[in-house]
Formats: C-alpha cells, sequence, structure tokens
C-alpha cells in the first residue's frame, strides 16, 4: 500500500479505504487507486484483515453431494446472494460421510468464517454435539438434523411425496414401487414417511418389497427397476427420492420394454433442469432450489448482523408438475 500512495499520491490510509470499497471516497479516487494497485500487482492480505476484524467475509458451505445437480442449483443462488453483500463463499463435500462433515465444520470454525451453510446427515453424536456448542451462525439447506431446532431451511419434504403418492392412488394404482434415497438424512426419512402416510389413509398395505433402498444416483434407478423386474414384482407406478433415480428407472424400462407411461407411470422429485428434456419429459416435484440458497444466505446474514437475532425453521412451498411420464387418466382400467 506504500508503493501505491507513492505512485498514486494519496495517503496510505487512502490507498487502505479505497481498497476496502469505502464508498465515502470519491468514485474517481477509487477508481485511481484501484487501477493503479491492479497494475503493480497488488493482492489483499487476508490473514491480516482477518486479524484486525476478528472474522472473515466468507462464508463456509457444506454440500452432501457436489456430483448431484440439485446442489449446484442451491449453491449458485446462495454465491450470487453472498457476492452482492460483500461475502465471498469456500465449499467442501462430504459424500454424505459425517466424520467429514464434523472435520469440515471444526475446519471452518478455526478459520473464523462468518457463518455456516451445511446439508447434514441426521444423525451423527459428534456432528450433533458441535451444533449444540459452536458460536458461529449457522443454517441447514434442505434437511434438517435430529434434536437440533431452528437452524433449517426446508422444502416440504413429507408434505410433497405424500401429494406425489396420493395423486398416483387417485388414478388407480395400488402397487407403487418406491425408490428411497440415501439412508442417514432427512429428505429420504421424511419423503419414505410421506409414501407411507399415503398409504395408510388409502387403506392400502405396506408392502416392504416395494421399498427400494438406494444411495440416489442414476445407476441406483437402473438396477431398482431391473432387481424389481427379475424378481418378478408386480407394480404399475414408480415413485423416486429423486430425478436422478427416476433417469435410471425410465432407462431400464424401456431396455426392459416396458412403455412409460402407458404400461408404468415414473414420478420423479427436484425438477432438475434436464428433467423437462427427457424422453418422456420427467413428472416431478419443483423444489425451488436457487430460492432455497438465496433465502438461507440472506436469513444466515441477519444473524450475522444481528448475533441475539432467535432462530427459526422455515419450509418453501413446492409444486407438482406433471409432465410425459405420467398420464392424464384418472382411473386406470381394470386388469
Amino acid at each position: 500500500m506504500k508503493d501505491i500512495a507513492e505512485k498514486t499520491g494519496f495517503s496510505i490510509n487512502t490507498v487502505s479505504r479505497a481498497l476496502r470499497g469505502d464508498k465515502k471516497l470519491s468514485e474517481n479516487t477509487r477508481r485511481t487507486i484501484c487501477e493503479t494497485a491492479e497494475m503493480m500487482g497488488y493482492v489483499r492480505n487476508s490473514a491480516a484483515a482477518l486479524m484486525r476484524k476478528g472474522t472473515s467475509n466468507e462464508i463456509g458451505i457444506i454440500s452432501g453431494d457436489s456430483s448431484n445437480p440439485f446442489f449446484a442449483e442451491v449453491v449458485r443462488g446462495i454465491e450470487e446472494t453472498a457476492k452482492q453483500a460483500g461475502y465471498r463463499i469456500l465449499l467442501l463435500n462430504t459424500d454424505e460421510f459425517p466424520e467429514r462433515e464434523a472435520d469440515y465444520m471444526k475446519t471452518f470454525v478455526s478459520m473464523k468464517v462468518a457463518g455456516i451453510l451445511i446439508v447434514p446427515v441426521f444423525h451423527d453424536d459428534v456432528c450433533q454435539k458441535i451444533y449444540r456448542t459452536i458460536s458461529v451462525p449457522y443454517y441447514f439447506v434442505g434437511r434438517h438434523v435430529e434434536g437440533i431446532t431452528g437452524h433449517s431451511i426446508l422444502h416440504s419434504d413429507f408434505q410433497s411425496q405424500y401429494d406425489v403418492t396420493q395423486s398416483l392412488i387417485n388414478k388407480g394404482h395400488r402397487r407403487i414401487l418406491y425408490i428411497v434415497g440415501p439412508e442417514n438424512i432427512s429428505n429420504t426419512i421424511d419423503r419414505l414417511n410421506g409414501y407411507l402416510k399415503a398409504l395408510d389413509n388409502n387403506g392400502i398395505p405396506r408392502d416392504p418389497d416395494l421399498i427400494i433402498r438406494t444411495n440416489g444416483h442414476i445407476e441406483d434407478g437402473f438396477a431398482s427397476i431391473n432387481w424389481a423386474l427379475n424378481r418378478s414384482l408386480s407394480f404399475t407406478a414408480v415413485a423416486c427420492f429423486n430425478d436422478l433415480v427416476a433417469m435410471g428407472a425410465i432407462k431400464a424400462l424401456s431396455e426392459n420394454n416396458y412403455r412409460v407411461p402407458d404400461d408404468i407411470e415414473v414420478f420423479g422429485f427436484d425438477n432438475l433442469y434436464i428433467s423437462q428434456f427427457m424422453q418422456p419429459s420427467l413428472s416431478t416435484v419443483d423444489v425451488p432450489k436457487f430460492a432455497l440458497g438465496k433465502i438461507a444466505i440472506e436469513t444466515l446474514l441477519r444473524h450475522i448482523g444481528n448475533p441475539q437475532l432467535p432462530y427459526d425453521d422455515i419450509n418453501l412451498n413446492t409444486r407438482l408438475i406433471f409432465r410425459k411420464s405420467t398420464n392424464n387418466k384418472l382411473f386406470l382400467k381394470e386388469e
């Protein structure tokens, strides 16, 4: 900064203020200093700034599965909103391993990030102890954690899967195969409970053979359908944990000469961008992914600005989107 001051003729204090983006300086002064700094190869010393402030202008993001396009859209909502507020994000991925989640939480706390957004596992003793004791503001994005209340931004998982199952029942389906997501995450638990509740409310017996547990990837949907068909399971509809599973399921049905939706209807969850371009296009639950990220970071920033602000859970609305992987008939013909 001393070199920049000598080059521009401004004081070191003015240079420091300009590089911090101080709006009290004239635009011309800030532009002159910043252009000179860039020309001279100036790089801000973040460590020194952290020592002065005690916290950084960085938000830690802990994702459960960064390979899933769902999380890419959520992170985009977080990053764009954070950038507008003058914050940067640091992204780490756990692949749903709780030990990584705990380690990354400790890492971010030690880095003195301003706040943390987490896509967590449902139950882990070590993680839960951290969440009960840390002072850094944090929120769970799209999930909740057993025993921790007031820190979740959710999207109606139970009700959405209930509505999907009910819509299939209303069309006469009684044998609905459900392909479940990864174990130990709240989305899987809540969506499965929504499916089961719809069966119970309509007097349809629960059949364990019609519930297949997976890791929630495309290949899992493909393998699940092949497994069910090889066992000669009878089903007329497939409800899937997410769109990725549904994509694999449709491919497997097609390769086994089943027509979707004429022979078997398929319903996804998440409304990934690609789902509308599938053949057939996928009926699914529209989760407001970008809005989920945007609301999560906005809520977190309010707590960063006011540490005394009470925490509260938020539940976003979803909607069912009917495309070509389901038909428009109200009732199926009796066999």
